[in-house]
């Protein structure tokens, strides 16, 4: 089946695994499913929309090529011949580079890229090439859910629910608000990454991303879409994409305090080995409060107010009422505020940042979008105008300031002078992006400095940025540059890796994420950081960098390199949002069943 071949590959690991000695250490070899005849042929390999740009780029060393073919995947025969460009050298991949174009080719079929003697891994030409790896990038979610059950036949998941003690979460400390052992309901919700906490940040954020790209293409959504397994269920009337988030917000609501405020987490604080959810019986605390983290929330809850208010008006009346009261609490709080306890982050992230003020314009525009009170416009104009209207090029949980931008920009009856600097920002932020991706080797959105923990996910959310920005002032150069990020994750890059589990030819195979390494369960979707360049990541990345890996390729398929291989919510959020706008939901699409592997540590 399209983009399966890597299960013969595992299939044939398996077999390998069960002949290994008893005691033998698990594999942790990186790029297991790389196959080196393709090395050197940096293509999407899912592939390309027709009458769009479509480019490959090939490292050809010291002795340049002069043509390059498409050739049938199946049969071999060459359909297309064009001529490679000049040489370029792309120096944080340690490469010379030469572009394969063939913009012009828009005949549907399976294809190879064939340079000289080698072959690429095969790729699509066609309408709606990316349905596939959108469902299930977005299906990913529900099996990473905390609180409940999970028996999928497509995946083979079988866990029962994981922290049933989330039930009874403790909480860590004494304040007006909290008394220190007293527990409280925290079930529910998703494991943020390949621990297993539970954080409001990146909740927050993830979530939002969700949810804006339902607001900017609701026509790309729909019930049974996500073909949720045995133990998840829908909402009826509702796309499938909101019902999960609703999940996920269902569970951020018991972390607001009385007071408006709300808790930064919810984790052990011991870190867990490869054990599954369920199997981790220590202790779930509820550690942490903080301003940054009090106005994540609140933004989040006034955007999906506006979402939900169509299928289910009293769950969007609350949604409002308790991003109003986040504000409220933060209108009487007006200084930075991140509490710390000890031994609070010993198994557990730790989510915090030196700022919170474009986490409060965040909050203040989306409320103003949703409520029209002119209140929270007066705050965005005088309070935190300068986050208004300066450029930055990307957002996450502690850069929302794009985001409160965005949220301003698409608000009624903003105030016309006003609303035109920060859209000079915005614009200008978006033009930096395409000008990088113009003078990167594979037209890639990242600078040499943003190779570090999570690239991928900056990389993909400079694009999404990209398709923001195109809804104000749409421009081709800004939806192709975007494609472009598309492009990168799915394996157009200096690794020939899809950075995207189960997703073209040679994706992860070895993620660090605790329930696939417990259940030997392959689960495919999810998004991992990608090279980090910087010492210190985790031992086995610090080795590679120590070796002199070119920039661009300072990153293991291996699940004992969590600062490369780790996937998170957020980072899956980032896809989810860029590929729903590139694909239309498909309704005869069948999920292909993964087969199990022994995912190493």
């Amino acid at each position: 089946m399209k983009n399966r071949k890597w299960l013969a590959a595992i299939a044939a690991l398996v077999l390998l695994e069960l002949a290994r000695p008893a005691g033998a250490n698990p594999r942790t070899a990186a790029n297991t499913s790389y196959d080196p005849a393709c090395q050197g042929l940096h293509v999407d390999q899912i592939g390309y929309l027709t009458n769009t740009k479509k480019e490959a780029f090939v490292a050809t060393g010291a002795a340049p090529e002069g043509t390059f073919e498409l050739v049938d995947a199946t049969t071999g025969a060459s359909d297309y011949t064009g001529k490679l460009s000049a040489q370029k050298h792309d120096d944080v991949a340690g490469e010379d580079l030469q572009t394969a174009d063939f913009t012009g080719f828009n005949t549907p079929g399976t294809y190879k890229l064939k340079v000289g003697d080698r072959l690429s891994y095969d790729f699509e030409i066609g309408d709606n090439v990316y349905a596939l790896p959108t469902a299930e990038i977005w299906r990913s979610y529900a099996l990473m859910r905390s609180g409940t059950p999970i028996k999928d036949s497509v995946t083979g998941l079988d866990v029962p629910e994981g922290h049933p003690q989330d039930h009874h979460a403790i909480v860590y400390f004494t304040d007006d608000n909290a008394q220190k052992g007293e527990t409280r309901d925290m079930s529910g919700g998703w494991y943020d990454a390949g621990d297993y906490g539970k954080y409001v940040p990146t909740a927050a954020i993830t979530v939002a991303q969700m949810l804006m790209a339902y607001e900017a293409h609701p026509d790309h959504f729909g019930e049974g879409q996500m073909q949720f397994p045995e133990g998840v269920t829908g909402v009826p009337g509702m796309p499938d994409a909101l019902a999960e988030a609703k999940w996920e917000l269902n569970w951020m609501r018991k972390m607001q305090r009385i007071d408006g405020s709300c808790y930064v987490k919810v984790a052990g604080t011991l870190w867990t080995g490869a054990v599954r959810p369920c199997d981790d019986k220590q202790d779930r605390y509820i550690i942490g409060t903080g301003t940054f983290n009090d106005a994540m929330y609140g933004a989040c809850l006034a955007l999906a107010s506006r979402v939900y208010k169509p299928f289910n008006e009293t769950f969007s009346k609350g949604l409002l009422d308790d991003a109003v009261l986040a504000w409220d609490y933060l209108e009487v709080h007006p200084d930075l505020y991140f509490r710390r306890d000890e031994g609070q982050d010993n198994g557990s992230g730790n989510y915090s940042t030196d700022t919170d003020e474009n986490q409060r314009a965040w909050l203040a525009a989306e409320l103003f979008r949703t409520t029209g009170d002119k209140k929270y416009e007066d705050y965005l104009m005088t309070r935190v105008r300068d986050t208004m209207t300066a450029t930055t090029v990307l957002y996450g949980w502690g850069h929302t300031q794009a985001l409160a931008q965005y949220a301003y920009l698409k608000s009624e009856n903003a105030d016309p002078e006003f609303r035109q600097q920060v859209l000079n920002a915005f614009l200008t932020a978006a033009d930096e992006i395409v000008q990088t991706v113009k003078n990167d080797g594979v037209r890639s959105a990242l600078h040499e400095w943003e190779y570090y923990w999570a690239s991928t996910k900056v990389d993909v959310t400079k694009g999404d940025l990209l398709l923001l920005a195109n809804e104000f002032a749409p421009h081709p150069e800004y939806v192709e540059c975007a494609l472009d990020q598309v492009h990168y994750l799915l394996g157009r890059n200096a690794l020939d890796k899809s950075f995207v589990t189960g997703v073209g030819d040679n994706p992860p195979i070895h993620p660090h994420n605790r329930i696939m390494q417990a259940t030997g369960v392959y689960i495919p979707g999810v998004v991992v950081g990608g090279p980090n360049k910087y010492e210190g990541g985790d031992p086995k990345q610090t080795a590679l960098v120590k070796s002199g890996v070119p920039i661009a390729k300072s990153y293991l398929d291996d699940g004992a390199s969590w600062s490369t291989n780790e996937y998170a919510i957020d980072y899956v959020a980032s896809a989810a949002f860029m590929l729903s706008f590139f694909s239309q939901p498909q309704d005869s699409l069948v999920l292909p069943k993964t087969d199990p592997f022994p995912m190493a540590e």
